[in-house]
């Protein structure tokens, strides 16, 4: 009777291991084990991935909520209970009624003049930087490469370095303490112009422009009929950008108002803030300038989700097929 010798497993898996280095094949052990590192790898990536985005919502969502807490409180109650919750007898209504009726209900005013500077300034220079932008982009004229130049040269110059000579011009033009010299200013802006240039390059196949000369439309009716709709979600974004930047703008129009009734929200919530540092101001208005911010973001709150699907949607929906 012949007896078999089983080698012991130690045995084995060494001349499984040496075998499989010759073949150049891993072992199933081996995949294992590398399997379960990339496994715990992209766990642990995921998690501090995760614990990043926490950190950076709370970043921005935190001084909201205590905005939004802070509206339902007087000046007591400002200081003497806990900052990130709301008061045991909320005043919300009490502070709306007397931001409304504070110096005659000038707040809304100046709300109405800020969805009136934003709006105008942000569609106007929409429309002239994607025109613009368009031009260079499109065309083949003397002096293309100057231009471009141009536009990435005023990129470089601070908006303050600017504000003397904006001032001057508009003095000249006799358009200080009027809504258009808060509104012209803005309308020309070459991070606009050089967005919509790239944008326009990028989304524009000139194929279909050159279909809609052939057709004998204008260069106006290629660029609102074609190119417009081809390049809407950059125009959205842009006008987005220039609405919230319109919006939050507090230095020109600080440099070039002086009549109350002409003032920004942000202007008018400075000259506030500026009164509570003044002796014999009367009753500090904390309670109003917490409120007002917070009715100053609302705008914001509203048209992001409005605009986003715009923002999102194909660059190139329609164009020519590759």
């Amino acid at each position: 009777m012949t007896t078999t010798t089983t080698p012991a497993n130690g045995a084995s898996s060494a001349a499984d291991r040496r075998r499989a280095r010759r073949l150049g094949v891993t072992p199933p052990t081996q995949r294992l084990r590398h399997r379960t590192a990339a496994s715990g790898g992209r766990k642990a990536s995921s998690v501090i991935t995760t614990a990043l985005l926490v950190l950076m919502a709370m970043y921005f969502l935190v001084p909201l909520w205590w905005l939004l807490t802070a509206t339902t409180k007087s000046t007591n109650q400002l200081y003497n209970s806990f900052m990130f919750w709301f008061p045991s007898k909320p005043r919300l209504g009490y502070n709306l009624h007397w931001l409304s009726t504070y110096q005659g209900g000038v707040f809304w005013h100046w709300v109405l003049n800020s969805v009136f500077y934003a709006v105008a300034s942000a569609a106007l220079g929409t429309l002239v930087s994607a025109m613009a932008g368009y031009l260079i982009a499109k065309y083949s004229f003397r002096g293309k490469g100057a231009a471009s130049m141009v536009v990435l040269g005023s990129l470089m110059v601070p908006a303050t370095a600017m504000m003397i000579p904006v001032f001057l011009l508009v003095k000249e033009m006799g358009l200080l303490n009027t809504p258009l010299a808060v509104i012209l200013p803005m309308v020309f802006n070459p991070f606009g112009v050089y967005f919509m240039m790239v944008y326009a390059a990028e989304a524009m196949p000139t194929e279909l422009l050159d279909a809609g000369r052939i057709d004998g439309c204008g260069d106006y009716g290629i660029f609102f009929r074609i190119g417009l709709p081809l390049i809407r979600p950059g125009v959205v974004t842009l006008f987005l950008i220039s609405f919230v930047g319109a919006w939050n703008n507090f230095t020109l129009p600080l440099v070039m108002l002086t009549k109350t009734n002409l003032y920004p929200v942000t202007l008018g919530l400075q000259i506030w803030s500026a009164n509570l540092q003044s002796a014999g101001a009367g009753e500090p208005l904390y309670p109003l300038i917490m409120i007002g911010a917070f009715i100053s973001i609302i705008p914001m709150l509203i048209l992001f989700p409005i605009f986003r699907k715009y923002i999102v949607s194909g660059i190139t929906l329609g164009s020519v097929k590759s």
